[in-house]
């Protein structure tokens, strides 16, 4: 089944219209398409062009995936059928692998997050340093004013009354 090139992030009915009216019928023919050509396109620029390619082809690779699960799905509820002996709790190569795969992901965000809490800190002592300097400085400078306005008015002539 052909995916519409509406079905594209970011795409919506009136640019759908324009894309068919240009022969970017299907998602497929946006995703084969030269950034040149799509670029011809009214509203689309080079960047845009790229960014709705890169898209497209993106979607296409999801449907595949889709695709070929629904395959591996079909395929172990006919082993399922044929065995007399149901398959309890037994985990297939691709789930287990996935599993791992899951785990590890997982293990690379804590991290991850680990390192961002490290930054955010080091960042807030940064602010709190910077903001005692500035304190300080403030300080300092109101001070030096106000010394020197002592002092201009202490240059000041008095007038006798």
């Amino acid at each position: 089944m052909e995916q519409l090139v509406i079905e594209i992030a970011g795409i919506g009915q009136a640019t759908s219209i324009v894309l068919n009216k240009h022969g970017f019928k299907t998602v497929a023919d946006v995703a084969n398409a030269s950034v040149e050509s799509l670029s011809g396109v009214p509203g689309f620029a080079s960047a845009r062009s790229l960014q709705t390619i890169k898209k497209a082809k993106d979607l296409l690779k999801a449907a595949d995936v889709q695709a070929a699960e629904k395959v591996s799905d079909s395929m172990v509820n006919k082993e399922k059928a044929v065995s007399k002996k149901p398959m309890k709790n037994k985990k297939t190569p691709k789930e287990s692998q996935n599993k791992g795969q899951q785990e590890a992901k997982n293990k690379d965000k804590k991290a991850e997050k680990k390192k961002l809490k490290l930054a955010v800190k080091e960042l807030a002592k940064k602010v709190a340093k910077l903001k005692a300097k500035k304190a300080v400085k403030d300080k300092a400078k109101k001070a030096s004013s106000k010394a020197a306005k002592k002092k201009k008015s202490s240059k000041k002539p008095r007038r006798n009354s």
